[in-house]
């Protein structure tokens, strides 16, 4: 017979996730027949104080883990389904069914780590220690909680506090996994605003709201529900929720540098389109008198710098860049942030801007049917020399006319030259524009080739 019951004896390894453990002798006191089996396992949390409770349907046995090593073991069980439930103090309850047990076997459950998240709440946003990239000029801080069971509002909303401490409202049914960027109070565009409140008694999630005043970035927040919380069966929270995250204000790597102009662009219009000048975005707020000492532009240029915001530098060049030029911006490496910890490397991007060229032309290159009344129009791709721009222009059949920027003062269209007939353009008739090189830039740049288009007046 023991003969018989060793060669039935095994070993099963339960996984679950949990590291795979074998047990490869078994020890003398395991003494199993083929009706019994011992089932063991191994809390991470030794000093928890967890009890282990094994039911079928009600409650056979219980003990609590070794404080050594958070070890437990139930001894020559009779063969069967088990559940397992481990209870500790500040710890969520853990369970798991069905667990069976074959006879002359060591069922091991592995190793159990208890989570802290309590038993009513099934995840929250933003993860324990985490960070989450905050724009603090058009955002607000968002905390989701997702519960197990409709949960009465009240007594969450009493129970819920931030610190430092903050101001906020509480939607409930949504559930966010990243800060809102709005500008208005509420972002969800699909909530009904002329649907009649219910009791909401069956609703699981809920995102709290900083207000702006209170949101900050380079902040570690502490986000706590206390055990006064309750869900719609009046069933409390058993320990507190508690976490923390941390706000940062970077958008790239911890000591990656964005540029506008990005570093090794050609072609760059000396107008910047959106007259921008040069933006620096650094991933940490830096100290502005420091950078600004730090920093030098080549060619030399008479630079007025700007910070739109804490971590942003725009360098104003005095105007449009010079054409075909390559600017070149240096930050010597003692550029610090505002807690005075320095850049430590030199950063230098550049950039090349395009020559001084016509982007484009009203009447347009082959245009028919062009009122002989109309201006005709040429678009710079910089501010341009009027007095440059009367020697360069020519058109053929010859026409008199007059030369001034485009728009009207005092907003007037510097790098546009628009050129009036004295008199109406003859109909149906080709013109010919020509712009010759001798046209030059604000910085005194000449365009590097002619340039000339056609268009036809329209008929009688």
């Amino acid at each position: 017979m023991k003969v018989l019951q060793k060669l039935f004896l095994t070993v099963i390894i339960f996984s679950f996730g949990c590291k795979e453990t074998i047990v490869e002798q078994v020890p003398k006191e395991f003494t199993n027949d083929l009706l019994h089996a011992d089932l063991v396992g191994k809390v991470t949390q030794k000093a928890s104080k967890a009890k282990v409770i094994i039911s079928q349907v009600a409650p056979i046995d219980s003990v609590e883990i070794n404080p050594s090593d958070g070890s437990f073991a139930f001894r020559d069980l009779r063969t069967g389904n088990y559940d397992v439930t481990i209870r500790a103090d500040n710890y969520r309850i853990y369970q798991r069914a069905n667990v069976m047990l074959t006879g002359g076997s060591i069922i091991y459950l592995g190793e159990v780590n208890l989570s802290t998240v309590p038993d009513l709440i099934e995840q929250h946003y933003p993860e324990d220690n985490s960070e989450i990239v905050y724009d603090w000029r058009y955002g607000r801080i968002t905390i989701s909680i997702l519960f197990t069971h409709p949960m009465d509002r009240e007594s969450v909303e009493k129970a819920f506090s931030t610190y430092p401490a903050t101001e906020g409202i509480f939607y409930w049914g949504n559930y966010t996994q990243a800060p809102v960027n709005s500008f208005f109070a509420d972002p969800f565009t699909d909530f009904d605003k002329s649907a009649t409140i219910t009791t909401f008694s069956k609703i699981t999630s809920m995102t709290y709201h900083f207000a702006k005043k209170d949101s900050y970035t380079d902040t570690t927040y502490t986000v706590t529900i206390g055990t006064t919380a309750k869900d719609t069966s009046g069933n409390y929270l058993r320990f507190p929720l508690k976490f923390k995250f941390k706000t940062v204000q970077s958008y790239s790597t911890q000591n990656g540098i964005m540029t506008d102009p990005v570093h090794g662009d050609i072609n760059v219009s000396p107008l910047n389109y959106n007259y921008s000048g040069i933006t620096v975005t650094f991933p940490r707020r830096m100290d502005k008198t420091s950078v600004e000492m730090s920093t030098h532009i080549s060619p030399q240029m008479n630079a007025i710098f700007l910070w739109p915001e804490e971590n942003k530098l725009r360098i104003y060049t005095g105007g449009p860049f010079l054409s075909d030029t390559t600017i070149t911006v240096t930050i010597d490496s003692t550029a610090k942030d505002k807690d005075g910890t320095k850049l430590g490397h030199i950063f230098t991007f550049s950039f090349q801007t395009a020559p001084l060229n016509i982007d484009n032309t009203y009447p347009a290159n082959g245009q028919l049917f062009v009122s002989p009344t109309e201006p005709i129009y040429l678009t710079f791709s910089n501010y341009i020399s009027l007095e440059s721009a009367k020697k360069a222009f020519s058109i053929s059949p010859s026409v008199g006319g007059t030369f001034s920027f485009g728009g009207y003062y005092p907003y007037e269209q510097l790098n546009q030259i628009k050129f009036t007939p004295t008199s109406s353009l003859k109909l149906n008739t080709k013109y010919t524009v020509t712009v010759s090189t001798k046209v030059k830039d604000m910085h005194g740049s000449n365009m590097k080739s002619e340039y000339s288009f056609s268009f036809v007046t329209r008929p009688n």
